[in-house]
């Protein structure tokens, strides 16, 4: 089974290393932990992650200030909400900004792996007492491509590089490779001639 990768965000040094110690002993590949927004803005682009843990407060950050900057620089980035808060205006808040699951720091380690790995598969997870939301946002069962995965299917099609995507769109390559990924995995398949033939099945190559 592939290994999921993550980054966590906690303000709290200790925090971030008992959570990090949990999920590497129960197979989590955890790239790295820190405690400032500087910090983070800095590693995100060195890592190829399945998932960010976000600690919701943090004295250097304002509001959803990082949510709302991953939102709109980094789509394709998976983020998980880790929190002490209560409140469905906040839970519902987060998820209008893309975020696929949401964990209070008082539920079980546990319930943080299960959240993780439900994330993973493409799922939306949130503590049963906000079930009722995910009827809203929650991720549809037949395939819906983004505009953006159709255009770097495309871009593939034509035999271009992920450095020469990530050039022509003005992202980064790591953002173009979790595209892709996250692609083979909506699609079901392994390889970019498995995509490709997927892709042109449902109308989406010319």
């Amino acid at each position: 089974m592939e290994q999921i990768k993550i980054g966590i965000f906690d303000d709290h040094t200790f925090s971030a290393k008992g959570l990090s110690d949990f999920l590497g002993r129960n197979g989590i590949d955890v790239k790295f932990t820190c405690t400032s927004k500087a910090e983070l803005i800095t590693k995100i682009p060195l890592f190829d992650l399945d998932a960010l843990i976000l600690d919701v407060s943090a004295p250097d950050v304002s509001g959803l200030e990082l949510f709302e900057y991953f939102h709109n620089t980094n789509e394709s980035l998976n983020i998980i909400a880790l929190t002490s808060l209560s409140s469905v205006m906040l839970v519902e808040n987060l998820l209008s900004l893309g975020v696929k699951g949401f964990v209070n720091k008082k539920q079980r380690e546990e319930d943080i792996l299960e959240c993780i790995k439900m994330v993973f598969d493409g799922k939306v997870h949130l503590p049963k007492e906000y079930h009722f939301l995910t009827s809203k946002y929650r991720i549809p069962d037949a395939v819906i491509l983004s505009a953006r995965e159709v255009e770097i299917i495309n871009l593939v099609a034509e035999e271009l590089t992920s450095h020469q995507i990530a050039e022509k769109l003005s992202i980064s390559y790591f953002t173009v490779e979790n595209h892709r990924k996250n692609i083979f995995r909506k699609l079901g398949v392994k390889n970019i001639a498995g995509m490709i033939m997927a892709a042109t099945r449902m109308g989406h190559i010319s």
